[in-house]
């Protein structure tokens, strides 16, 4: 039995198990709703159709009500160290941090009101699948500790959604500037012995040039979270065409990260990546061998946007009071990861490195 809730951003539906009147949860391995009470499955109501872009203008007006928790149960808490805010579902606990491994010692709130999420990617790695990467990604590191293992807790992966932003927008975009045009010249001079020579060299005739650009920018994405590493968020790619309209169920036995970024500055940072792509443009657009962009009047129109969570599994250690991460896709399985090198194992190499030489050089120096 499907229910449903307003929110004040429109109905969102929760799930109840038809034969215990539980609230069925999705579970990663069947890829369908299941209950973890009496193990009743139903089909996952996958509606990619219901996962809207919002306006921008409209939803940064005053009056708008725009803010809900993400799901009615969820309780948050927040890292004191290195600040992010995880929101979980009882009997779902948070007592270290995913994200840098700092002991959390604030107690459990209810979750503040949040840009309620318009879509999420779901799990499709399960939590023993994704311990299995991170064990097999472990033995493949090299000089690193032999308490790796055991201090990365390698057995019990943290399954954690991570906020992303998504924009759209028509852009329009005046500009000035100089082409450059490359021509060839014969120049004569003498060498070092006083005889005469020639060259070709190549100069370039610069012009005025303006004009106009135009572009439609379709869901480029920016991370709106800080505790994952900047070079592990780059790596992390994501495939949307699974994505579904957000469901509370989706975060019963999962955590989620609260957004750290914040929508205005998710706009300026898909700004910043619009404008790179419409330089790219206006160059295009000037032409020639050599371009000089003088100015850019650029108005953006059409701007949408959209709340997502994307899967992870998440896990930090500390190991000579630094902090390593590991991450894994909660969609392709792939691990990113760090991991400090043991001195005592690379210093064993080195001498048994120079001990084979020497012993080799002994050796030959016997046949001599």
């Amino acid at each position: 039995m499907a229910e449903e809730r307003d929110t004040g951003e429109g109905f969102v539906k929760r799930h109840s198990c038809n034969a215990c009147g539980a609230d069925m949860v999705f579970d990663p391995k069947i890829g369908e709703l299941s209950c973890p009470y009496c193990g009743t499955i139903k089909e996952i109501e996958d509606d990619p159709s219901a996962v809207k872009e919002r306006d921008l203008a409209t939803f940064l007006r005053p009056e708008a009500e725009r803010l809900q928790p993400l799901a009615k149960e969820a309780l948050q808490v927040s890292c004191n160290s290195c600040g992010a805010t995880v929101t979980f579902v009882p009997p779902e606990t948070a007592t270290s941090c995913d994200f840098c491994a700092a002991k959390i010692v604030a107690q459990p709130k209810a979750a503040d009101p949040l840009v309620a999420p318009e879509g999420v990617l779901p799990f499709s790695v399960e939590n023993k699948t994704a311990a299995r990467a991170v064990s097999k990604w472990t033995k493949t590191r090299w000089f690193a500790p032999n308490k790796l293992k055991t201090m990365a807790r390698h057995d019990r992966a943290t399954s954690i959604y991570i906020p992303y932003w998504t924009f759209d927008a028509d852009t329009s975009t005046d500009y000035t500037g100089q082409r450059g045009d490359n021509y060839h010249e014969t120049e004569h001079f003498r060498d070092a012995q006083g005889k005469q020579r020639s060259r070709t060299v190549t100069k370039t005739r610069w012009s005025y040039a303006s004009g106009h650009v135009s572009r439609h920018f379709d869901d480029v994405t920016v991370p709106a979270t800080t505790s994952v590493l900047p070079k592990y968020l780059s790596r992390l790619e994501w495939d949307f065409t699974g994505l579904t309209s957000y469901d509370p169920a989706f975060l019963s036995g999962h955590k989620a990260q609260t957004y750290q970024v914040t929508l205005e500055s998710g706009l300026r940072a898909f700004q910043s990546i619009a404008e790179s792509v419409i330089r790219r443009d206006v160059a295009s657009d000037i032409g020639g061998d050599h371009q000089r962009i003088d100015s850019m009047d650029t108005r953006y129109a059409n701007v949408t946007f959209k709340h997502l969570l994307v899967p992870v599994y998440a896990g930090a250690y500390r190991y000579n009071n630094k902090v390593y991460q590991v991450i894994v896709n909660g969609r392709s399985g792939e691990v990113f990861g760090e991991r400090p090198y043991s001195a005592l194992k690379i210093g064993c190499l080195v001498l048994a490195i120079i001990f084979v030489i020497v012993l080799l050089i002994l050796i030959l120096s016997l046949f001599r």
